[in-house]
């Protein structure tokens, strides 16, 4: 008799867990997905982008910088000499503006990225 029972509430839980499967396999046809995709900023000269900046983020030897934009996007800006030069001016959760002005010519004759960064000061 316990072997019957036993049996019994093997089968129950195999019938369980099989529904369980089931219903995971099952496609509902309302899903919908979308990719997920880094943002980085990728400016040609005269872009802007602003917003609050949230983190700042050490990846080997160059930093990134993460803004929250105004639509809740969170954008990242890849650090370049001059760039962090700038943004040591710059507080996390300061309101931020950065305009790349394209590049400038170094007295060792290499290219640099110049950029404008503004912070928006509440009065």
């Amino acid at each position: 008799m316990e072997l019957g029972n036993t049996n019994s509430k093997k089968e129950k839980e195999t019938n369980k867990l099989n529904l369980i499967n089931k219903k995971f396999k099952e496609k509902k046809p309302d899903s919908k997905w979308v990719q997920v995709k880094v943002n980085y900023w990728i400016p040609e000269i005269g872009d802007k982008i602003e917003g609050k900046l949230i983190k700042i983020i050490q990846n080997k030897n160059q930093m990134i910088y993460v803004i929250e934009t105004r639509e809740n996007k969170k954008i990242k800006i890849w650090g370049k000499t001059y760039l962090n030069e700038l943004m040591d001016e710059i507080n996390i959760n300061d309101y931020i503006r950065i305009t790349y002005n394209g590049l400038k010519k170094t007295k060792n004759n290499r290219e640099m990225k110049k950029y404008k960064v503004e912070r928006r000061i509440n009065e």
